[in-house]
This record gives structure tokens, C-alpha cells and sequence, in this order.
């Protein structure tokens, strides 16, 4: 619900792969994409490629998830000037996978969070701060949005820690008291096994333990991510709230922190990861950050803290400070300019989609989630894709709880979904790759 469950995808070099050459506007809807982690790489690596404008349509089926996507891209597009490439960086990936984050990332959150309400409530100003984004939703919708946002500024109680554990009570049961061998069974007999090697034992132990993904020696996590918080809404002059829903099995170590350009990131001894998934994550963010800014070739730095993979950080019990902040509103900083625009539109709109003129063969490449396969119709694909258009599909590799049974299972429905449709489904394995790809060559 609030990461992917896939590796993120440079767009451009995808359908430039398939397809040969790259058209002057490339128009691509993404259905259940659960963050921007795609968004993100497809324009850090744009500069590689012939010049096109790519419009992004999204679409998820909740609205944490726009919110979401809008903080981690304010985060992502902030100037140099206002956050430095390692400080963005951090912040980015603790706002994006840690249950508990640092005060000054929480601070952080907070002041974003302000901002981003004003922006959610007043479109020229969110045309000053993020001009490449509009927001095209229903207004019921922009008013549960703008209450999960007021709900991150709040000062409300809020202990995710609590939260965590009770799902992990409630989701093991009698396996409770053995749960560090299940999080082990699950690490080598599953993560390893389907791509997953680069995660290493104590980082997943800590995530499946508290919710805490990444961590760094010098750094201590105390105040909760309310950005992780399920269906906030006035409950009288504070705000209810269901805790947290999202994934606490495979983890946020999936969209950037399997695989790296830098080979020497992959490298082991004796079985133990010269560097954890987190240091890939955090390499390939800088990458992606530096790219998106700069629009050249990065050239990476190494840090004091990158070989960590043998070591074993522990953490026995985390406590969570929910008492309230004193937190100076600071000015907003304008975020990097980019040619594309990033539409948030509501899952309604795919009804509409159907019969709309104004989306009869407008896309080159639509994009559907592993949750979302209901919504791929006929009639849907038929209005919305060009003759030649691209349809990836993400798989289920990477949710744990699956085997090659339910896999298989998976393909054989996606085959029945593209059955009426003329075209090509490129070479696929079920228990191996992470897309089905197939080229619409008659609608």
C-alpha cells in the first residue's frame, strides 16, 4: 500500500527497448503503481534519451497514496540550496520505509505537511511550488486528502510502534512467540530465493520486528512516520484513525535496493552482503536525485558506513516519543522545474475512461499494478491505448506469502485478461521476472 513491490522502471528505456525510438510526447497511465518510484527514474534518466515530453497519469484506489507521492516528490525535487543530496536522501528513504524516524525528519514532515495542505487547498499555489503536478480528483476525495495532511502537522498521539505490534500479534498468532524464525524462513526460503539477496538478515529482521527499514550507524530513530497512517478523519478537535494497514512482509527494499550500475554493490563473502540493501537504496536514490537536478552522469562517493553487511545492529526494543513538537514553520522552497507533468486523477476516472473522447488513443504505454488487474477491461483498454501501445502488468513474485503454485495461478489470469486482445506478450517467466509485457498490435 505505501511501496512498490517491484523494482522501479525507467519508462523511456522500457518502450524505447520494444518499440525502437521514442515519439515527441509520450503519454503513460499508471494504475495501482503505489508510489512514484517509476516517475522518478524514468526522469532522472531522461537525459540518456532523445528528447519527448512524457504526460504521467496516476492512479491508485486510496488517497494516502497521492499523498504520499505528492511528499516524496516535494522531497525529491527539492533544490541543492535547500537540501543537500545526503540529507534529502535520508529523509527521503525514512519517510519512505521506516515506522520511526529521526525528530529533525519528523520536523521535517511537519513543515512539508503544512505546506502541502495550502497546496491541496489552493491550486495556484500549488502551481508556484510544483507547477509539473495537477491534481484531478473528486472533491470528497481532496477533503479526506487535506484531512491526512492537517493530520501529519497535528500534535495527536500517535504510536506506530503500538500499531506494529498488534498486527504482528494479530497476523502470526500462535507464531508469535517464535516470530524470529519465521522472519528467518521467510528471508532465505522465499526473498532470497525469488531476486532478493541483497537484503540482508538483520535489516529485514528489524523491519518485520518494529518497521524500521533503513538505519545508519549515526542516527537514532525516535519519532513516529505519520506519514504511514491508514484513513485519518476529525474526530472533534483531534483526528481518528485506523493505525497502520501497509505491507509488513517484503518491505520498501524492493523499488531501489536490489539491484545497482555500481557492480561492487553486489559483491559477498561467505554468504554475508558486502553492503545491505540500504546502502543500495541509498546509492541509487543519490544517483536518481543528482540525475533528475543535474541531467548528467553521477559519479558516486563512497561513505564512511557502506560496508555494513556483516554487521549486526541491534536493536532490541524501541520506544516511540509521541509527545508534541516545537516546530518553526520555515518558507517554502520552490521545487526543481520539469518539462513533464504528473496528473493525480481517482480510480472513478477509469469508468469514465471508457467512453471519453478525451482519452481515445492517448496513451503509449499503460501500466497496471498486481492488485489492480480487475480494472483491465475490454472496453477500457480498447478506448485508452494506441494501436502499438505498450501493457505492463507487475507480477506477484515479490509478495512472500505466494508460491509457484499462486504464481502460476497469477499468469494464467493475466493470459485470460489479454486473451480478446490482439498482440504480442513478450517472453515471460513466472518465477523469475517481475513484468508481463505485451505490445497492442490490433484493438
Amino acid at each position: 500500500m505505501f511501496w512498490g513491490l517491484t523494482p522501479s522502471l525507467d519508462l523511456l528505456e522500457e518502450y524505447e527497448s520494444i518499440k525502437g525510438n521514442l515519439p515527441e510526447e509520450l503519454n503513460i497511465l499508471i494504475i495501482g503503481g503505489s508510489d512514484c518510484r517509476h516517475v522518478l527514474l524514468t526522469e532522472a534518466r531522461k537525459y540518456r534519451h532523445a528528447k519527448t515530453k512524457i504526460n504521467f497519469y496516476l492512479v491508485d484506489g486510496c488517497v494516502e497514496s497521492i499523498a504520499r507521492q505528492l511528499l516524496l516528490l516535494n522531497v525529491a525535487l527539492q533544490p541543492q540550496e535547500a537540501l543537500g543530496l545526503d540529507q534529502k536522501t535520508k529523509i527521503f528513504m525514512e519517510l519512505y520505509g521506516n515506522t520511526l524516524v529521526r525528530p529533525s525528519a519528523a520536523k521535517y514532515l511537519f513543515v512539508t505537511a503544512s505546506d502541502l495542505v495550502k497546496m491541496v487547498t489552493d491550486y495556484d499555489y500549488l502551481k508556484l511550488n510544483m507547477n509539473f503536478v495537477n491534481i484531478d480528483i473528486k472533491y470528497k476525495e481532496r477533503d479526506y486528502l487535506e484531512n491526512i495532511l492537517k493530520f501529519w502537522c497535528s500534535q495527536d498521539d500517535f504510536n506506530i510502534c503500538q500499531c506494529w505490534d498488534n498486527r504482528l500479534r494479530k497476523t502470526l498468532g500462535v507464531r508469535y512467540d517464535s516470530k524470529l524464525g519465521v522472519f528467518d524462513w521467510d528471508l532465505h526460503m522465499r526473498f532470497h530465493a525469488i531476486g532478493g539477496r541483497q537484503v540482508c538478515g538483520h535489516e529485514y529482521k528489524n523491519f518485520r520486528l518494529n518497521g524500521v527499514a533503513f538505519t545508519w550507524l549515526e542516527s537514532e530513530v525516535s519519532k513516529p512516520n505519520r506519514s504511514l497512517v491508514c484513513a485519518a478523519f476529525p474526530n472533534g478537535e483531534r483526528y481518528a484513525h485506523y493505525g497502520y494497514l501497509g505491507d509488513m512482509v517484503t518491505g520498501p527494499f524492493v523499488s531501489f535496493g536490489l539491484k545497482c550500475e555500481d557492480e561492487s554493490f553486489h559483491k559477498s563473502l561467505n554468504g554475508q552482503n558486502s553492503h545491505r540493501a540500504t546502502d543500495v537504496t541509498e546509492r541509487n536514490l543519490k544517483q536518481v536525485f543528482h540525475e533528475i537536478q543535474n541531467k548528467t552522469e553521477y559519479e558516486h562517493r563512497p561513505t564512511s558506513d557502506m560496508l555494513l553487511g556483516s554487521a549486526m545492529l541491534r536493536q532490541e526494543k524501541l520506544v516511540v516519543d509521541v509527545k508534541a513538537m516545537n516546530v518553526t514553520k520555515k518558507a517554502s522552497r520552490k521545487c526543481v522545474e520539469l518539462e513533464d507533468t504528473v496528473n493525480f486523477l481517482s480510480l472513478s476516472i477509469l469508468d469514465v475512461m471508457k467512453y471519453k473522447d478525451k482519452y481515445r488513443s492517448l496513451f503509449d504505454l499503460v501500466y497496471f499494478g498486481n492488485g489492480y488487474l480487475k480494472y483491465m477491461d475490454r472496453e477500457l483498454i480498447k478506448n485508452v491505448s494506441k494501436e502499438g501501445s505498450l501493457i505492463f502488468i507487475e507480477h506477484q513474485i515479490f509478495i512472500l506469502s505466494n508460491r509457484d503454485k499462486n504464481l502460476d495461478e497469477f499468469e494464467k489470469e493475466i493470459d485470460d485478461k489479454l486473451e480478446w486482445l490482439k498482440g504480442e506478450k513478450l517472453s515471460f517467466d513466472a518465477h523469475k521476472d517481475c513484468y508481463v509485457k505485451f505490445i497492442v498490435k490490433q484493438k
